[in-house]
């Protein structure tokens, strides 16, 4: 009688998927611990303005100043435990949250590389921009769909970190229902996580096509005698070297330095664009009164008038742009190791 032994096969979709989604979850998981303790000093100083933190400071006060005032108000309260509040509702939701991400991020380059095959040669510059047009619309769903896993988890970690006390996240939940956790700051979280994360995606390619591209100039200048003895025989044409620089730029990898660098890059232009919808999210998710409802054109006007759209920004790049570096090279770094 003859065994049969069955293989399980996964397609090439799926394998690419889990892959992204699995490196983007670990590149989430390293990042988060490092940036914690300024992400909670960030979400108080975005609330502080309209009176849902602890304590306010003066307008005169100088930003650094009121920074310090605020770091030395967080470690009264809890001491060093204070900063990472919050810290286990991040850790949960942030692996998914860059899953997701990242797996919208992988899903955008292979559309651009399956419709370049099916479509005629274009050039090079029109391959470049459909690439990164298919990067900003797969890092633009991915933003919108992780949304709705995200916010509950945002509200709960921000209701932590600007509370005086040490609250539990069980506590928290217990003050709101069940549609209210569900939908407090969703709309502006959708607004915070959609275009921007195109906008990083779209950042991180660009940066990353330059960088290698730069390289391979660098690289080559040197050998620009032996180009001009191939043109000479008619070995070398231009449209070949439209390919072959293609090619070259799909196939070789970034170094870890490289990929920190252009994270670290995207990470501030990202943020330059949704940081407004990230203090609307902020203000609405961080009022305790569970009864009241402020829309996001309400918290606008409101944080309009108070000129504290952008307040706390140098924080925010603080945080992001190392949060963004280690996140990028992580995620390669995983790359690297699954493929």
């Amino acid at each position: 009688m003859t065994s049969r032994t069955t293989d399980f096969h996964v397609s090439p979709f799926w394998k690419e998927f889990l892959t992204d989604s699995f490196a983007g979850a670990i590149a989430g998981a390293i990042s988060t611990g490092f940036v914690m303790p300024v992400d909670t000093i960030l979400t108080r100083v975005q609330t502080q303005a309209v009176g849902y933190a602890l304590a306010s400071t003066t307008s005169s006060t100088s930003s650094i100043n009121a920074n310090m005032v605020m770091i030395k108000r967080i470690a009264t309260d809890g001491g060093y435990k204070a900063f990472f509040r919050g810290l286990p509702a991040a850790t949960t939701v942030i692996p998914l949250q860059n899953a997701l991400l990242f797996a919208g991020y992988g899903f955008g380059e292979r559309y651009y590389f399956l419709s370049t095959k099916a479509a005629a040669s274009k050039s090079a510059s029109e391959e470049n921009t459909k690439k990164l047009l298919g990067v900003f619309v797969g890092g633009c769903t991915a933003g919108v769909v992780q949304s709705f896993a995200v916010s509950p988890f945002e509200l709960v970690k921000v209701q932590q970190q600007v509370s005086r006390e040490t609250v539990t996240a069980k506590e928290v939940v217990k003050g709101f229902s069940l549609r209210s956790l569900a939908t407090r700051g969703l709309g502006s979280t959708i607004l915070r996580d959609g275009v921007p994360h195109g906008v990083w995606f779209a950042s991180y390619e660009y940066f990353k096509r330059s960088c290698i591209l730069g390289n391979r100039s660098s690289s080559s200048s040197s050998s620009d005698g032996k180009d001009d003895s191939n043109d000479e025989n008619g070995d070398v044409g231009e449209n070949d070297t439209n390919t072959n620089t293609n090619d070259n730029t799909e196939q070789r990898k970034l170094t870890s330095i490289e990929a920190m660098s252009c994270g670290a890059g995207a990470g501030a232009v990202a943020w330059a664009v949704g940081y407004p919808f990230d203090t609307i999210k902020t203000h609405i998710q961080a009022n305790t009164n569970a009864s009241y409802k402020p829309t996001i054109w309400d918290a606008y006007l409101n944080l309009r008038k108070n000129g504290t759209l952008y307040r706390g920004f140098g924080l925010k790049l603080l945080r992001a742009v190392p949060a963004s570096a280690i996140c990028f090279v992580s995620y390669e770094e995983c790359r690297k190791l699954i493929d």
